[in-house]
């Protein structure tokens, strides 16, 4: 049995992707795989909720080190990774972070890793010009315990001039296991997402409110065909302005993931029955659509990445970008 110790090298790198993602590969794969989040500095940690909901290990709750991780942390954190470990093949362990969201280590990561007695997974964040000290930061501070580095979120427009991905490892530095391409799903929320963050009312469709929204469209002052307009896309919601029944009649021909009108409190009776047919949610916010674009800016931070639909795309995206074999045989399953 091996431990695989995930971290980010900075909050929001991706790391819950990745473990979500490699638990689901190898299970594909014929491998036992057992999730753990047993250290955390936020309180009320859904990954921790998500991986016990997942492994049924009971342990939904992360510890909380806010002074940092400290002996009794790593001892109760030791034994629920090793109760864990049972008949699975690997535990998968969602570490903490190299440093925090200012760029500082944060000394604890390496610890717990060393703790754990776990092979480290590297998450890093796709950028141009990272540089060879960079990496060699993250090799020194996790010894020798380094299994590799992904890098994540590699945009599509990348041309080779000015990207280095790749080029910083080897030699000295940990071996690079994968580039990721940006996936646009993972920063997609549900529709229930959406309506909890404008505060709004469902009047239809309630059964898709776990659907992933991937664009938004604004329905206003329109030169084109509405067919052409809204018909280009199956994972966009659109707004539309409360008084506008033309507008919203016109999107609800073509697929859409959830209707929402804005500066209103009830839907017009046509749209409201056209909307119940065809069980799409339709929601109205008090909202006008300018304040409604706004709060929606801020959305994606606050996007968890366990959806059954990002889990199951991103995985696809790591069996086809990673080097298995050398991943599988720093954990011991080669």
């Amino acid at each position: 049995m091996g431990v695989l110790y995930v971290a980010g090298e900075r909050p929001r790198s991706g790391a819950t992707s990745v473990v979500l993602a490699l638990a689901s590969a190898w299970r594909r794969a014929g491998r036992k795989v057992a999730l753990a989040k047993p250290v955390s500095f936020v309180d009320d940690d859904q990954d921790a909720v998500a991986f016990a909901d997942t492994t049924g290990s009971g342990w939904d709750a992360a510890l909380i080190a806010p002074r940092g991780v400290v002996d009794d942390v790593l001892a109760e954190a030791g034994s629920r990774v090793e109760a864990m470990s049972g008949d699975a093949d690997v535990v998968i362990v969602e570490g903490l972070p190299y440093a925090d969201a200012a760029g500082e280590p944060i000394p604890g990561s390496a610890v717990l890793a060393e703790h754990l007695g776990a092979k480290v997974l590297i998450v890093l964040p796709h950028h141009h010009s990272k540089e060879a000290a960079d990496i060699t930061r993250l090799q020194d501070a996790y010894a020798g315990s380094m299994a590799g580095v992904i890098v994540n979120g590699r945009i599509a427009y990348t041309g080779e001039r000015g990207d280095n991905a790749g080029a910083l490892f080897g030699g000295t530095n940990p071996r690079l296991l994968g580039v990721l391409p940006e996936l646009r799903v993972m920063l997609a929320p549900t529709v229930r997402q959406v309506v909890d963050r404008l505060e709004g009312t469902v009047y239809a469709g309630a059964s898709g409110m776990d659907r992933l929204v991937e664009r938004f469209l604004i329905g206003g002052l329109i030169t084109e065909w509405g067919g052409n307009y809204f018909g280009r896309f199956d994972d966009q919601a659109v707004i539309v302005r409360g008084g506008r029944t033309d507008i919203q009649m016109s999107a609800l021909n073509t697929p859409l993931r959830a209707l929402i009108l804005t500066g209103c409190d009830r839907p017009p009776q046509y749209v409201h029955q056209r909307a119940t047919d065809l069980d799409v949610p339709l929601v109205t916010v008090r909202l006008n659509t300018h304040e409604t674009a706004a709060a929606l800016e801020s959305l994606q931070e606050a996007v968890p990445a366990v959806h059954p639909d990002k889990i199951a795309e991103f995985a696809a995206l790591l069996e086809g970008a990673l080097d298995w074999p050398a991943l599988n045989a720093a954990v011991g399953l080669a």
